[in-house]
């Protein structure tokens, strides 16, 4: 007669895996299901009429501002953005308004120079003027290998979108507002819609169960095969 015999250690693997595995679809859906949340918050504030930031009540995802006022001299180049297969980076400006609030206002994309040492030469609209923007959502910080040192003088090349930090640094609202393609400064604006896809977490959620399946197929189907090694063993000595 065969017995179930997986042994501690295969076990203990399992006992370990199989939890971890499973968690990480089910935190995979979650994402997706934040990610459906976000896409309908967009349609629904798309066609919205822009609003006065100072006259704001409170910061809504996706609200659609407009603020008047000039570009500050501070600059942030973030790192590592791709458009349309050229590499380069984000202009995230501070904005200075008439009501005395200070915005960060993400330009858009600029191409990178060839050579790394150098920045590109970014223009800056000079006196008061009119702008309309996205409120964007923090969806998270992207890991990096080292610290995000920042170096002194602007601009600053950065390798994150760190609302916060940049917030604190220069002393302005921890908001993300993306400029809409027309605005004055604008360059290549930042993407809008393509972001909110939940397709992506959708997949790695089937990769994660996928996973556990063939886990727990691979254990049951270990334990029955060492179970009949030990009993033709057993059978042997007999």
């Amino acid at each position: 007669m065969y017995w179930f015999q997986p042994g501690w250690k295969m076990s203990l693997f399992a006992l370990v895996m199989l939890p971890t595995v499973i968690s990480l679809g089910f935190w995979q859906l979650s994402r997706g299901a934040e990610k459906r949340s976000m896409e309908m918050d967009y349609l629904n504030q798309l066609t919205a009429l822009p609003v006065t930031i100072d006259r704001m009540e409170a910061a809504k995802r996706f609200q659609r501002v407009r603020f008047h006022g000039q570009f500050g001299e501070e600059i942030f180049l973030v790192d590592n953005q791709v458009h349309e297969g050229r590499t380069g980076y984000w202009i995230v400006q501070v904005f200075d308004t008439t009501s005395g609030m200070r915005l960060l206002v993400n330009r858009g994309f600029i191409a990178a120079p060839r050579r790394r040492d150098e920045l590109p030469s970014v223009s800056v609209p000079m006196g008061r003027i009119e702008l309309v923007g996205t409120l964007w959502p923090f969806t998270g910080l992207i890991p990096v290998l080292d610290d995000d040192a920042w170096p002194a003088g602007w601009p600053k090349r950065v390798q994150r979108l760190d609302v916060a930090r940049m917030a604190a640094t220069v002393g302005a609202q921890a908001l993300e507002i993306r400029l809409e393609p027309g605005q004055p400064g604008v360059e290549t604006a930042a993407p809008f819609a393509k972001v909110l896809s939940d397709a992506k977490h959708m997949g790695y959620a089937a990769t994660w169960f996928g996973l556990a399946l063939v886990l727990t197929a691979g254990y049951v189907a270990f334990g029955f095969k060492n179970a009949t090694g030990f009993s033709k063993i057993n059978r042997h000595h007999t």
